[in-house]
């Protein structure tokens, strides 16, 4: 089986690694949970979603940098009924129910996603 473009990353990490509790959740922002170290450090967020987890690699397509400038700390807001994710560093917008950004320089493109899944109160690499 060929591996998905995030599972083929550095330090991506294996189904049934633990993310967060979701109580770590946030409903106004998103979790950030790093596998690895330095540059090839495998960046995961995590965000509230009408009452589901998602999950993408934590890279704006534009130029794969980080969505948040500062730890912890990203740019949700509810936009014409949907949660939406802006990039910190060049304003991109993204539909988090999907990951397509709509507005911005990567416009057209898609946040690589990173299936997971709840046990408990647990959220998972699915």
């Amino acid at each position: 089986m060929v591996p998905s473009a995030w599972q083929a990353r550095p330090n991506a990490p294996a189904a049934g690694a633990p993310v967060c509790r979701l109580a770590d959740l946030p409903d106004d922002g998103g979790f950030e949970r790093v596998f690895g170290q330095g540059e090839r450090a495998f960046r995961l967020v995590v965000f509230r979603v009408a009452g589901q987890v998602r999950g993408y690699v934590n890279e704006c397509p534009h130029f794969r940098v980080p969505f948040n400038f500062n730890p912890g700390v990203f740019n949700v807001y509810d936009i014409d009924g949907q949660r939406d994710l802006m990039c910190a560093h060049h304003t991109a917008m993204f539909h988090l129910a999907d990951g397509f950004c709509y507005e911005g320089p990567c416009a057209g493109g898609s946040l690589l996603a990173v299936p997971l899944r709840v046990a408990g109160d647990s959220v998972l690499v699915a």
